[in-house]
C-alpha cells in the first residue's frame, strides 16, 4: 500500500481520492479549502464541444465514467436532461462521424422540447449530455473517501513540492512538512507555481470566469441550452446559471480575480440573455462566483507523469466533464505502473521543450 499525497481538494482532487481510498491506497488530501473553480462550474458535461478525435474519446469516455459513478453520488449525481444548441444548428456530420449522439431538430420539435423557449429555430440535440453540481459532488466524492480511510487536511497552504535525487518526497505547507510515496498536484491554477522550483513548465491559458446564480423560478428549461452568447441551465431549486467570461489582461495574466467588479454590470449582460430566450423578464440574481479555471495553453488536460519520479498532475478544464475518468485512469497507473493510451497525448513533457 502507497502512500499517496492529493495537492487540491476540488472536484478534480476529490475524484481521485475517492477512487485511490477505494482501492487500498492510503490516500492524504490537502488544500486551503475547496478548489475555487469547482465551487464557480457550469458543470456541464459533454463530448460535443469538440471535433478533435483524441480529444472527444477521452471527454466521451468522462462521460461514461460519470454514468458508472451515478449511484455512489446519490443525491450529488449527474443529471443526464439533453442538452440543446442554438449556436452550432448547422452540419451534425463531424460528430456523427465520431459516433456521437447528436440530432438535428426543426423549430417544432424544438418548440414540443422547451415549450418556455424563444425566438425558436432549429437546433442541434445531445441526448446523451448533462450537468453536475460540482461543489456537492466533490464533497460527496470526499466524503466518500475518508469513509474509506482518507484523511482531508483543510486549511493548510503548499508552499512546495521536496523534491530530491530526481524524485518527490511530498510537500511542504504552512503547518510542516508531508511525507508520501507519491504526490499529484490537483491544484488547479495553484499548479505552475508549484512545479516551476523543480525546472517544470505548466503554461496556463489566462481564463477566469463568472458564473451569475439568479433567483429561483418556476421551472421552465428542461435542457443545458447553449445559445450564440451564452450556456444556460436550470438547477432543481428553479435557478437559472448562465456563465461569463470577462476580458483578461493584454500580458496574459488573471488579474480580473483580485480586481473589483461591478456584479451589477456582469449581471445585467447575462440577465440580458436569459430574457432574450426564457420568459423572465422580472428575476434578479443571488450572486456571481468568479474563479480562474485551469486552463492549460494548448487547452488540453495534463495528466500523469511529470518526469520526476513521485511526482504526477491532474490539471484541466473542463474537470466537471473529465475528473472522473482522470480519476479512473490516473489511480491505475499509480497503483499498476501501467500508461492508458487516453492519457498518452496528455502528458506534461509536450510543454517542456
Amino acid at each position: 500500500m502507497a502512500r499517496i499525497l492529493i495537492v487540491g481538494a476540488g472536484l478534480v482532487g476529490a475524484a481521485l481520492a475517492e477512487r485511490l481510498a477505494g482501492a487500498g491506497q492510503e490516500v492524504i488530501v490537502v488544500a486551503e479549502g475547496p478548489g475555487p473553480a469547482t465551487e464557480a462550474s457550469f458543470g456541464w458535461i459533454n463530448a460535443s464541444t469538440t471535433r478533435d478525435p483524441a480529444y472527444f474519446a477521452l471527454r466521451a469516455a468522462g462521460m461514461a465514467a460519470w454514468a458508472r459513478r451515478a449511484q455512489d453520488l446519490g443525491a450529488a449525481a449527474p443529471r443526464w436532461c439533453g442538452a440543446l444548441s442554438l449556436d452550432v444548428p448547422g452540419d451534425a456530420a463531424p460528430l456523427l462521424a465520431l459516433g456521437y449522439e447528436v440530432a438535428r431538430l426543426e423549430e417544432a420539435e424544438v418548440a414540443a422540447r422547451e415549450p418556455a423557449l424563444f425566438p425558436r429555430g432549429p437546433a442541434l440535440c445531445f441526448a446523451t449530455e448533462g450537468y453536475l453540481e460540482t461543489g456537492p459532488a466533490a464533497r460527496a466524492l470526499l466524503d466518500r473517501a475518508v469513509a474509506r480511510g482518507a484523511k482531508v487536511l483543510l486549511g493548510q497552504r503548499v508552499l512546495s513540492v521536496l523534491a530530491g535525487d530526481g524524485a518527490a518526497v511530498g510537500v511542504e505547507t504552512e503547518a510542516g512538512l508531508l511525507l508520501a510515496d507519491h504526490t499529484v498536484l490537483a491544484a488547479g491554477t495553484g499548479a505552475p507555481d508549484l512545479l516551476a522550483p523543480l525546472g517544470l513548465r505548466l503554461p496556463l491559458r489566462p481564463r477566469p470566469g463568472d458564473l451569475l446564480v439568479t433567483a429561483p423560478a418556476p421551472a421552465m428549461l428542461r435542457h443545458v441550452l447553449v445559445t450564440p452568447e451564452r450556456e444556460i441551465r436550470q438547477d432543481a431549486s428553479g435557478r437559472f446559471l448562465v456563465p461569463s467570461s470577462p476580458p483578461a489582461a493584454p500580458e496574459g495574466r488573471i488579474t480580473g480575480l483580485a480586481r473589483a467588479f461591478d456584479m451589477d454590470e456582469i449581471a445585467g449582460a447575462s440577465l440580458a440573455v436569459l430574457r432574450k430566450h426564457l420568459p423572465v423578464k422580472d428575476l434578479g440574481y443571488e450572486r456571481i462566483l468568479r474563479a480562474a479555471r485551469p486552463v492549460p495553453r494548448d487547452g488540453f488536460p495534463v495528466i500523469g507523469a511529470t518526469g520526476i519520479a513521485g511526482l504526477s498532475l491532474s490539471v484541466m478544464h473542463s474537470g466537471a466533464t473529465l475528473a472522473a475518468v482522470a480519476a479512473e485512469l490516473l489511480a491505475d497507473e499509480l497503483t499498476t505502473g501501467t500508461g492508458h493510451d487516453l492519457l498518452a497525448p496528455y502528458r506534461l513533457a509536450r510543454f517542456q521543450a
